[in-house]
Parts: C-alpha cells; structure tokens; sequence
C-alpha cells in the first residue's frame, strides 16, 4: 500500500503548490502591491506552524492514517468553498489559513508513518521516498497552476487545489488509512519531558534552522520572487514561468531522493551542511538570467540544495528526539519549515520593493550565507563536545 500513499501525497502536494502558484498573481490583479502579494502565503504559514505543533502532539497519540483522511477531507472542503467564495477577501484568506493546517497535518503524518515503519538503518531512507513523492507534486504543481492560469486566470486557483486534493483523499481510502491502527501508548509525562529535552540539543536547534532556511527560500525565491523577476523584468509568459518552477522542482525531488540515501552513509549533518551551501551563490546567479536556460540551471541548483537540507533536517531532527517524542520533535521540525514557508514570501516581496532585484536577490544570499555558518558552527561545537564526553566517559 505504500505506492498508493506516495501517489497520494503527489496529488496532495501538486494541489497545494499549483494554489500556491497562482495565489500572489490573484493578490495582484486585484490592486495589491508587490510587497503584500505574499499575504496568503504568510496566512498560510500561520495556519501551517499551528498545525504542526497540534498534529505533532495528535500524532504521538492517534493513527497517522486518521490524521491523514482528516486533513484531506478538510482541505477538499474548504477548496470548494473557495470556488464559491474567492471573491471575498476575508473568506479568501481565512481558506488559505485552513488549507496550511490541513497541508501540515497531512505532511507530517505521511512523514511519521513512513519513519516509523523504517529500520533503523533505512531511515534516511524512508524519508527521502516520502519527501521524494512530495517533490514530485511540487514539480508538477507550479506547471499545472501556470497552465491554467495562463488559459483561466489566476480566479481558478481553487479548482487547481480541489481536483488532485479529490484524487489524494481517494487513494488513502483505498490504501486503508482508515485502518491503521495507533501508535504504542506513552505516558504524556514523558512527551512533555522530552520535549522540552528537544530545546537543550544543539543538533536539532540547528537542524531546525537549516530547515527554516529551505522553506524561507524555496517559497519565497519559486513563488514571489522568481515568478515577478521573470514576467515583469523578462516579459516571460505566465506558463513558461510554471514551466521554469515546475521543472526546477524536479531537481529538488532528486535532492530529497538522494539526499535520504546520502544521511544514510554520510550523516545527515554533512547532506543539511552541503544543500544550505549549495543554495547561496545561485541567488546571485539567478537574478542576471534572461530566458528559459539561464533561469532554469540556477534555479534547479538551488532547489536540489533545498531537497538535501530538507530531508537532511527532518531526518537528523527526527533521530535527535527520544521515542517518546517523534511525534513532538517532527512537529518541532515541521513548525521551521512552515515558519519559513510563512515569512519567505514577505520577506521576498519586502527585499524586492527596498532593494530592486538584484540587492533583493543578494540580500537573500547574504541571509542563507548567515544561516550556513551559524549551521556549521553550531554542528561543529556539538560534534566536540560529544567527543569530550565519550573521553571523560571512557576515560581515555
């Protein structure tokens, strides 16, 4: 039944980034400015962190297969009421802030199945073939919502996010989510204990850093920044700009793919350290492309540095955390990259309207070369202290 969850979450993960596509373009035909185009996904964000700390606790004491019809049939509702509704703002928003709880609950829970039912030394592993699925749908997502806004306009969004959440909910029916039974009980004393013990480890702080860096950029540069440099500053067409997102996004998908196998025989440290690298000097080449080619080899590369970092992050986090707090620490984790992915297009739109594109685009790097070292540095100090103890501890 897992090929049936990974389809699942393709279409799950198509509906939301083919929205999410269009989303800045509908704020912006109806007399936003630049810098708030990225209100929905900000509303989004909030809804996502919410999501995450609540399903992270939901998670440790419910099936992960209820979570995962619940957050599909929620979002399906919604989406339609979208349809109908787009039109006011207020209801407008508050969709988008619904849509990023149900988007958070379901990641996290086709997350957590899938490391609970790993061996030990597949880990990275598993989480490289769920965070691969998920890929898949982001790559054909931004294709879909540039084709059909080109033809429709960006009022259909909805119908964009409707259509593949239908065909996602289907198949967790067929797969028998409904059935999967719950989780081993755990004392809440121990949930909390540990959790709170979450806070004291330099790894997962940093790994969790890592992962805001991915997020912040990836929606920030793939939905607000890139989409406007290239249709206001290139004279792209709509289409061929979710063409440009949608193929980037499959080097992303491979980053996540590889990057699971990689934190299996590097360490996830070394793939977190590597993408946030990789991330930094394709900001500066990103900003002086001129057409399709120039556009997609930069943005490819930074995308292939998101993947790595993020199933990197998510697997070193979930490692971290003790059994009884999977649940918690993956919320932890989960709540970085929705903190990212809720400030990347503000912040994207803000550095752009002070900064022009090229100072946007290299204020950007500047941040992501930041966020590197204080990575490095952090997994550096933990690594040393580490071998301090097994010296003191062996008396070596």
């Amino acid at each position: 039944m897992i090929p049936l969850y990974a389809l699942a979450a393709v279409f799950q993960a198509s509906a939301a980034s083919g929205s999410s596509m269009l989303a800045p373009f509908f704020m912006k035909e109806h007399g936003y400015s630049l810098a708030l185009v990225g209100i929905p996904l900000v509303i989004n964000g909030l809804g996502r962190i919410s999501s995450d700390l609540l399903s992270g606790l939901l998670a440790t004491f419910m099936s992960s297969g209820v979570l995962l019809i619940a957050a599909a049939v929620l979002a399906l509702t919604v989406s339609l009421l979208g349809i109908i509704f787009h039109e006011v703002m207020p209801m407008f928003l508050g969709i988008w802030a619904v849509l990023g709880l149900t988007e958070a609950m379901f990641g996290l829970s086709i997350r957590k199945m899938m490391f609970d039912h790993a061996p030990p030394a597949q880990q990275g592993r598993a989480q490289g073939q769920v965070a691969a699925a998920l890929g898949i749908g982001f790559s054909i997502g931004p294709l879909l919502g540039g084709w059909v806004g080109a033809r429709w306009g960006a009022d259909a969004l909805f119908i964009v996010y409707a259509l593949p959440q239908a065909l996602a909910l289907a198949l967790i029916l067929v797969a028998g989510g409904h059935k999967m039974g719950k989780p081993a009980a755990v004392e809440r004393a121990d949930v909390l204990r540990e959790g709170r013990e979450l806070f004291r480890r330099p790894s997962f702080l940093a790994a969790c850093l890592a992962i805001f860096q991915t997020f912040l950029f990836l929606v920030g540069v793939t939905r607000v920044a890139f989409p406007f440099l290239a249709v206001t500053r290139r004279g792209l067409a709509l289409n061929v700009v979710g063409t440009i997102v949608g193929l980037s996004r499959l080097a992303d998908t491979l980053g996540r793919f590889f990057g699971g196998r990689l934190s299996d025989v590097l360490g996830t440290r070394r793939v977190i350290l590597v993408g946030v690298l990789l991330t930094v000097p394709m900001f500066l080449f990103l900003v002086y492309g001129t057409g399709f080619l120039t556009f997609l080899i930069p943005l490819s590369f930074m995308t292939l540095g998101f993947g790595l970092t993020n199933v990197g992050g998510v697997t070193c986090a979930l490692q971290t955390a003790g059994s009884a707090a999977k649940g918690v620490g993956l919320g932890l984790a989960r709540a970085s990259n929705s903190a990212g992915s809720m400030l990347g297009p503000l912040l994207a739109g803000v550095l752009i309207q002070q900064f022009d594109f090229e100072g946007g685009f290299l204020a950007m790097a500047l941040i992501s070369l930041a966020i590197f070292l204080a990575v490095w540095t952090t997994f550096r100090r933990d690594n040393k202290n580490n071998a301090q103890s097994n010296y003191i501890k062996h008396g070596v």
